[in-house]
């Protein structure tokens, strides 16, 4: 488990390199996942979940459509949020990429605060603490943690596997502790706006949530269990399956039959720029292990 798990991290690592080297302005943003997708798979690992590419405002769950003609737009703020998995064995990461040097700080708020936040991480920690590690990193810098916006736990197929870590400590996570063995993505995210985000607009992705038979829907039955062998419950693009798969008016009905979850693009409250930097790690007795090394890749990258 651990050997796959490193896999899947190394891969991540290089797919975030990847993105460092070809993220710039006017690049289309449909170029830009399609490569890292491809560049996934041609390790040997699959994607986790379809390359987020979230710009400015955008704090997250945007990927391209299958005819998207944006591309990134100049001196921008670009979040790349990927993910690798290794026989459902998941690396989770994301990196921020500043194509302004007015986003200096903000990008280093984010960066320090899942260093600080890595740092304390050990079996028996309260997730609490975690949270509290990286709201006083982000505000020491004038900035907003974003409340509604949580790292989480994962395991074998499943991106949020139940427990959460917060940006900003609450009661609702008082009791929950880390354990040793258990694998966690940890995510903050800095904002100069009002450290909330909402739903708003389309994002292109999906996941099966149910595999309940549609009755008198014998084709839309087969669609859906073809994604659910497919991806195995983690979320997928329209890129990948429409006109494979599924027609576009076929997936549209199976999200309204809330047989298939489309996810909504996440924008900060108001409209401050976003950055966010990820790992996922393991939990051991004493000790955090990430798996990509986020942090020390960007600081080799940029110098801030």
């Amino acid at each position: 488990m651990e050997e796959k798990y490193a896999r899947a991290g190394q891969i991540a690592s290089s797919a975030l390199k990847l993105a460092i080297d070809i993220v710039d302005e006017g690049v289309p943003l449909i170029e830009i996942a399609e490569r890292l997708e491809g560049f996934i798979i041609s390790r040997g690992g699959k994607p986790a979940f379809p390359v987020n590419i979230a710009i400015n405002e955008v704090a997250a769950h945007y990927s391209p459509s299958i005819e998207d003609t944006s591309a990134v737009p100049r001196g921008a703020l670009v979040k790349v949020d990927l993910g690798v998995h290794v026989e459902g064995y998941i690396a989770d990461t994301a990196i921020t990429i500043p194509l302004s040097s007015r986003f200096n700080n903000i990008v280093k708020a984010s960066l320090e605060a899942l260093e600080e936040a890595l740092a304390i991480i050990k079996a028996g920690v309260s997730v609490n603490e975690v949270g509290a590690a990286i709201t006083r990193k982000i505000s020491s810098y004038g900035l907003r943690p974003i409340r509604n916006l949580t790292g989480h736990k994962v395991e074998r197929f499943e991106l949020h596997a139940g427990k959460s870590v917060p940006n900003v400590p609450g009661f609702e996570y008082f009791a929950a502790k880390m354990l040793e063995g258990e694998v966690f993505a940890i995510e903050p995210f800095a904002t100069d706006g009002a450290g909330f985000v909402v739903e708003k607009g389309w994002s292109n992705i999906y996941r099966v949530v149910s595999v309940k038979k549609i009755p008198r829907e014998g084709e839309l039955n087969e669609v859906l269990e073809t994604l659910w062998r497919e991806f195995r419950g983690l979320p997928f693009s329209e890129r990948w399956v429409v006109n494979r798969i599924v027609s576009k008016e076929q997936l549209e009905e199976l999200v309204k039959l809330r047989r298939v979850y489309h996810y909504p693009m996440l924008v900060e409250q108001g409209l401050g720029f976003v950055s966010q930097f990820e790992d996922t790690v393991i939990v051991s007795r004493d000790r955090a292990l990430p798996l990509a090394s986020t942090t020390k890749l960007f600081r080799e990258s940029f110098a801030l």
